[in-house]
């Protein structure tokens, strides 16, 4: 019911909310050798769900701001989750089924023979129990995809974004601050080296002011996040206030990093969380909205 084509991306998604996507340089890059190397392997599958869990969070976003409807419970994709799905002349001729999952209970539920009749199908819990995501919604997603697929390595730091927010919904604190920080760190890094290419000039004698060996230095150990952080707010290339925030968001990890008594709780997940996605806006341009509801079941 929707479909999007690229030269880098392929992108189908099934009434029943079967997602299927290929990313041509993934397919492009694979070995000949039958079978692949397992390293070549681990590093696909790790890439692949970098662009799986992103995809994930833009669309549970989407639906949450264009059909005001929370409805996905978001977590983490893993290898787990996802499944390889291969076709010949157009035809689809294999897929595994994701045993380790509840996707498998979504992947046979498109096959006939699970239901007792054809009659049944409409009426079972597996059918009822689903909600209708609109077109724009999907539509939506899928662009803001497009344009991530086409920003190298942007996937990676909305995949760990996703992972933050996923650790968020089962408590995980901990975990979900260091990713977040993880995600501020990275767009630290991307406003920094802005700002050296804006301070570089030629000077009189044909040299540039900022060479390699300085831009080493500027970019390397000796020049820790708190300082470049402090540099660009000094620059105005980060607002104060959003400074201010880093600045804790920054503390938080280095407490949970180094043993202490730091114990966090929501308020300060839900800093690291906003911090992270104020810089996800500044870099990317990409306005994400997530759902902070819990995945933890009553006891």
């Amino acid at each position: 019911m929707f479909s999007r084509d690229t030269d880098a991306l392929s992108l189908r998604i099934s009434r029943d909310g079967e997602i299927l996507i290929r990313i041509a340089r993934l397919e492009s890059n694979a070995p000949n050798t039958v079978p692949p190397p397992i390293e070549d392997t681990v590093r696909r599958w790790g890439e692949y769900l970098d662009y799986l869990n992103t995809f994930y969070l833009l669309l549970d976003s989407a639906t949450i701001e264009r059909d005001h409807l929370a409805y996905f419970n978001l977590h983490e994709i893993t290898t787990r989750d996802a499944f390889r799905v291969s076709y010949e002349d157009g035809k689809r001729i294999d897929e595994n089924i994701a045993n380790e999952s509840i996707a498998s209970v979504f992947q046979t539920a498109r096959f006939v023979g699970t239901y007792r009749s054809e009659s049944d199908i409409e009426h079972h819990p597996l059918i009822v129990m689903r909600a209708v995501i609109s077109r724009d919604a999907i539509s939506h997603a899928a662009s803001e995809f497009e344009r991530i697929v086409a920003s190298a390595g942007a996937e990676k730091t909305l995949a760990s974004f996703a992972k933050s927010l996923s650790e968020y919904k089962v408590g995980n604190y901990e975990t979900c601050i260091v990713l977040a920080w993880f995600v501020t760190e990275a767009a630290i890094s991307s406003l920094w080296e802005r700002q050296l290419d804006a301070l570089n000039q030629d000077l009189p004698d044909g040299r540039r002011r900022i060479n390699s060996d300085r831009r080493h230095f500027l970019t390397g150990r000796d020049l820790p996040t708190s300082v470049v952080s402090n540099l660009l707010e000094l620059f105005g290339a980060v607002d104060h206030e959003l400074f201010e925030d880093i600045d804790k968001v920054r503390r938080f990890r280095n407490q949970i990093v180094h043993p202490t008594q730091f114990t966090p709780r929501a308020a300060e997940a839900q800093l690291a969380m906003g911090t992270a996605l104020s810089m996800i806006r500044r870099i990317w341009n990409i306005h994400l909205t997530p759902s902070l509801g819990y995945s933890v079941p009553g006891l």
